[in-house]
């Protein structure tokens, strides 16, 4: 017996320029399961790599991201694979919970709207996570803006609601910085040679407090976010998160983006406009990568999935647009890396005073 393969969709795609419904049908996107797969194993590897690094380090009080480190563990890992891959499991299975969550997310309500998708595409990465997310392709037009607003807004609270769960385990399996790891940490606030530091989005400093207040004896409860070393689990908290905050960037083609679209056409572009300010700020004070994500709005910003303009949006997903600009607030960190040369301001500062520095001991000649 054949597979069942889906029925080719009748759109009815909405032209902005000539202000008129064209009717196109689109066929059913081919499946490479393979390929899925194989992204998806090798992601599995590359994260139990990077969990088994971090699991080893927690265990042994070291440095999280001190430089005497390998970022890079995978001979480390292959010495004893059999052992060392198991390390890595909490931090693996819990993030790629996250992950698989949202695209999981967006993935569903396609099927629901019936628009053709592609199921995820995990990325590895020889990274300090692990990985570089997951994404779907959107391979059919989008009928209307609830459909789009039900769409992009399905990936964040999917994985948003695993990783909560995810960051109060990994918070209360948290311990204090103590010993190495907290000389580590001092050396990595004022060398920028010396390592990284997290900075934590305002979620990990609520769970604190909600801890504190109700009496918790755990670390979380007793020590500030910066003044713990956090456990493998927290560490997939922390990338599930700061992945859902970059999603929902208002503009471009991110889930904010598709968001605010739906919400309100007209104030996509003006958004946009204003997201990319705001990065190119913070790139400068708080955090140089920011500057990347300013870039990529600049380019996506102008295009978006063509959806008739009416009829608008209901009060509840109105209303549920609001919770994702709340779980924005929640999950993003101005300064996610932290450290004496961490921002664009400082990356110049640094320079100058280098330039300067390598400029004295020629010149101290010819005064003489």
């Amino acid at each position: 017996m054949s597979d069942i393969q889906p029925l080719s969709q009748e759109y009815h795609v909405f032209d902005p320029e000539r202000r008129e419904i064209t009717v196109v049908v689109v066929h059913p996107p081919k499946r490479r399961y393979w390929l899925h797969a194989l992204l998806f194993l090798a992601t599995i590897f590359t994260t139990l790599c990077m969990g088994a690094r971090m699991q080893d380090t927690f265990n042994h009080n070291l440095g999280l991201f001190s430089q005497d480190l390998d970022y890079w563990p995978w001979q480390w890992v292959l010495q004893d694979w059999r052992h060392r891959l198991l390390l890595g499991l909490p931090y693996s299975a819990c993030l790629l919970g996250i992950l698989t969550a949202h695209e999981m997310g967006h993935y569903v309500f396609c099927v629901v709207r019936r628009v053709f998708a592609t199921l995820p595409f995990f990325i590895p990465a020889p990274s300090l996570i692990g990985t570089l997310g997951a994404f779907i392709r959107i391979k059919s037009p989008i009928r209307s803006r609830a459909d789009l607003f039900d769409i992009g807004i399905g990936g964040p609270i999917a994985g948003f609601v695993v990783a909560v769960p995810v960051l109060i385990f990994g918070l209360l399996a948290s311990k204090p910085l103590t010993g190495v790891a907290a000389q580590a940490a001092a050396q990595a606030a004022t060398d920028p040679n010396a390592g990284l530091l997290l900075g934590f989005p305002l979620i990990f400093k609520l769970a604190h407090w909600t801890a504190a207040a109700l009496g918790s004896h755990a670390a979380i409860a007793q020590f500030p976010v910066e003044g713990l070393y956090p456990h493998p689990v927290a560490m997939a908290a922390w990338v599930g998160m700061f992945a859902t905050s970059l999603n929902l960037l208002p503009g471009g083609q991110l889930d904010g983006g598709h968001i605010i679209f739906a919400v309100n056409p007209r104030l996509h572009r003006p958004v946009s406009f204003l997201s990319i300010v705001t990065l190119l700020a913070l790139s400068w004070y708080c955090w140089a990568g920011w500057l990347l994500w300013a870039v990529v709005l600049r380019f996506t910003g102008a295009r978006h999935p063509d959806v008739p303009p009416s009829p608008p949006l209901d009060r509840k997903r109105r209303v549920l647009a609001f919770f994702a600009l709340l779980m924005l607030v929640l999950t993003l960190s101005p300064a996610p890396f932290r450290g004496p040369a961490s921002s664009v301001n400082d990356w110049l500062s640094k320079w100058r005073a280098e330039r300067v520095q390598n400029q004295q001991p020629a010149q101290q000649p010819s005064k003489q």
